[in-house]
């Protein structure tokens, strides 16, 4: 049976499909500035980085869709079916502390997400008990890194000003109560040293 894919979402690196069995399809797109070379070579190693990481933290049992199968430059995955955070975050900001949990998680096994945004959170309704999912791990990487974390809290904060500014500081608030690991203090002290480097960047820039 050749199943129907529509296309849901779209960005700088991938097409976002949903296809005839509710299954969600992720296809890196060729870019024809890169040497054909390059890009097949790139696209299939984003492709295998990503599928691992998503591996990994289902065995972490840390909430993210299902890997169901992987190709070359494409993977199939569960649909999570729920609301974006973006949506209901400004009257639920304790749900923030789900996410300072998660993270905890995440980074004590050295997984950055890299583009941790309340788009990127699905809070599913499907079990008794809501679940918060984490979504699109197009930019995740393993690193070790102490600077690394505090970035990517860096961008979450930073999202959290963008997009959520009436609840912003409640919700940090509850993502530290959420947010804890053995490198806690060091990754909240580099954060901060981040952020006065984007001060400084912007004052003279």
């Amino acid at each position: 049976m050749t199943l129907t894919r529509t296309p849901i979402a779209s960005g700088a690196e991938s097409i976002i499909y949903i296809n005839s069995e509710d299954q969600i399809e992720k296809d890196r797109i060729p870019k024809p500035y890169r040497i054909p070379e390059i890009d097949r070579s790139l696209r299939t190693s984003r492709t295998k980085r990503e599928a691992k990481i998503l591996q990994k933290l289902t065995m972490l049992k840390i909430p993210v869709p299902k890997l169901l199968s992987v190709k070359s430059d494409c993977i199939v995955m569960e649909n999570i079916e729920g609301i974006q955070l973006k949506k209901i975050l400004d009257t639920e900001p304790f749900l923030a502390k789900r996410i300072g949990e998660h993270l905890a998680r995440m980074h004590d096994h050295h997984i950055i997400h890299g583009d941790l945004t309340t788009s990127n959170m699905i809070l599913n309704h499907s079990t008794s008990t809501p679940e918060l999912y984490f979504i699109d791990f197009g930019l995740s990487f393993i690193s070790a890194r102490i600077e690394d974390k505090a970035v990517d809290i860096h961008l979450f904060k930073q999202a959290l000003e963008s997009k959520h500014f009436t609840v912003d500081k409640e919700a940090y608030r509850f993502f530290l109560e959420g947010y804890h690991l053995k490198d806690r203090d060091e990754i909240l002290q580099r954060l901060e040293e981040v952020e006065t480097r984007g001060r400084y960047k912007e004052k003279f820039s």
